[in-house]
């Protein structure tokens, strides 16, 4: 045979082989990352690609067989509990093998607002936990259990409260199905019932103790405590005494500040003698407080404080009202559920275009997702091809005013293909618009709060964090300045309770609690026809307006 013949043969070989090499599909796009999810595209053409691109921002690799978001995590970012950063920014639990998957290395979102809306964080509380059910606020084990299992299964993530308040400092990214458990006053049942439970889940807690309480016959000791934090929970104060913490009818204002002293400061004596460290949490009891306790509360180093207002929390919630619902031992597995709302749908307006008008993120026109048929005509699949199907979507993000996501696919087009000159410039150009509209965005936001427009501000600031997360200035005038609570009046009918009026607006019985706190009434006071209520909206529980 010729040398001729033999290179024409080996040649064929090699086609034929390159031919039949497995094919990866594209990566999906997640809710999470503030766009629609267009349909997999399985690219015709062998794959002449690297299995693994990386850049400073993301890993871009493809999945092989066994590959999981925990093993992919453990392999590209030093440890598999980082799942859910794969998870949220894939937006799937599952990979496919010969799939893309984008890995962010770093945080992206650390306040949660998004395009479409604003992540939001439940906080639960409980009191006891018994053999037996004994009462409301004493559930069965089985009760505890069985919930435990629900958010587990459910892909919850029970953060640790130390995380919890980075991300309502807006410094910490949080997984998208996150819960803060709390259990108040200091039931030593928490060690018998609560601590084997949560450990069979891998789940941490907070407990908040009121001192006089810690040493009885049913409460924990306080070697207890220090056992408990030695072993990853947390402990924090819940007060002294457990008395309500607003000021009393007729109660001096000198008796008043000497009655706080004793019920904030104290317990940081004995948080430092037992445990070695103050407490700078507090749980007020019965979730009661206003305005005047505040200044006390700050006064004895108190940086978070939280309430029982049943409703979820934004990152950018008043570090020293934020909400917790109270878990009862007559709640239904539904009743339980309700108290999990994650995100806050809201439209949150997008980037300026060139007319200087805000395009919403229902009104942006976006161009439809390329076809089998469209990506198939490109040719043989390359790293040059895979960074062009981001590149592209970077453009319809853009026509569709989805400008940090636009950047974003820029920046993965780039960690494949770095030296792609055009990727570089468009990147350049986004991030120099981008900049652009934050700054106006922060112009006119604070000129409507100077003139108490406070829903139009409050939309101009969470547009410019959905823009740059990390930008404080937007971050800290939502915390501290601008949240609006929308009420509606309701007048009260004739044989209306506070329990039928959470049914009407909320369909949950259980937030009567948000309704009495809001007009400072009892849980059981009678409504009279004729009388006007104030019903307050909750983030993330939309009205059901009659």
């Amino acid at each position: 045979m010729s040398a001729t013949r033999l290179s024409v043969l080996v040649v064929a070989l090699m086609l034929i082989t390159a031919c039949s090499t497995t094919r990866p599909a594209p990566a999906p796009q997640p809710a999470d990352r503030g766009e629609p999810s267009p349909p997999a595209v399985r690219p015709s053409g062998p794959v002449k690609v690297a299995d693994t691109f990386e850049s400073r921002d993301f890993v871009v690799t493809m999945a092989k067989s066994g590959d999981t978001p925990e093993t992919l995590a453990g392999r590209h970012l030093g440890d598999p509990k980082k799942k859910w950063m794969i998870e949220d920014y894939m937006g799937t639990r599952t990979l496919a093998e010969g799939q893309e998957v984008v890995i962010p290395k770093r945080e992206w979102n650390p306040v949660g607002v998004f395009p479409r809306g604003y992540q939001l964080v439940p906080v639960l509380v409980y009191h006891n936990i018994s053999a037996q059910e004994k009462g409301r606020l004493s559930i069965a084990a089985r009760t505890f259990d069985a919930q435990i299992h629900q958010l587990h299964d459910e892909g919850f993530h029970a953060v640790s409260l130390a995380d919890f308040l980075a991300f309502t400092a807006g410094r910490r990214q949080l997984p998208r199905k996150s819960v803060l458990l709390t259990f108040d006053d200091g039931y030593r049942s928490f060690v018998q019932y609560a601590r084997p439970i949560l450990k069979d889940y891998g789940f941490g807690a907070t407990l908040f103790v009121y001192s006089d309480f810690i040493g009885g016959g049913s409460a924990l000791s306080w070697q207890d405590l220090k056992t408990l934090t030695e072993q990853g929970f947390d402990v924090q104060a819940h007060s002294k005494s457990h008395q309500n913490l607003r000021r009393k009818e007729g109660e001096s204002e000198a008796a008043y500040a000497k009655r706080l002293e004793a019920e904030l400061a104290f317990p940081a004596t004995l948080f430092k003698k037992h445990l070695g460290r103050s407490s700078d949490v507090l749980a007020y009891p019965f979730g009661e407080m206003d305005d005047e306790l505040l200044p006390y509360v700050g006064k004895y180093g108190y940086s978070a404080a939280f309430t029982v207002r049943r409703q979820s929390n934004p990152a950018f919630v008043s570090p020293l009202k934020i909400s917790r619902s109270q878990i009862y031992s007559d709640m239904t597995a539904k009743d339980f559920a309700r108290n999990l709302v994650v995100f806050q749908d809201e439209e949150v307006k997008m980037a300026r275009t060139a007319d200087a008008r805000l395009a919403s993120a229902q009104g942006a026109t976006q161009a439809p997702p390329m076809s089998t048929a469209a990506v198939a005509a490109r040719g043989p699949w390359s790293r040059e091809r895979l960074a062009a199907s981001h590149n592209d979507r970077s453009e319809q993000l853009e026509k569709g005013g989805l400008l940090r996501q636009a950047f974003e696919e820029r920046t993965i087009a780039l960690t494949i293909n770095p030296g792609d000159r055009k990727a570089q410039d468009a990147q350049k150009r986004l991030e120099g618009r981008i900049a652009h509209d934050v700054a106006g965005l922060l112009q006119e936001g604070r000129a409507l709060l100077d003139r108490g427009v406070l829903g139009e501000a409050q939309q101009r600031f969470l547009t410019a964090l959905s823009l740059d997360p990390t930008n404080r200035t937007a971050f800290e005038t939502l915390q501290n300045e601008v949240r609006e609570v929308m009420f509606i009046t309701h007048t009260v009918r004739p044989g209306e309770t506070c329990v039928s009026l959470a049914e009407l607006y909320y369909g949950d019985r259980l937030r009567c609690e948000v309704i009495a706190e809001t007009n400072r009434m009892a849980l059981n006071a009678p409504l009279k026809a004729g009388q006007k209520i104030r019903v307050p909206e909750i983030p993330g529980v939309p009205f059901r307006l009659p």
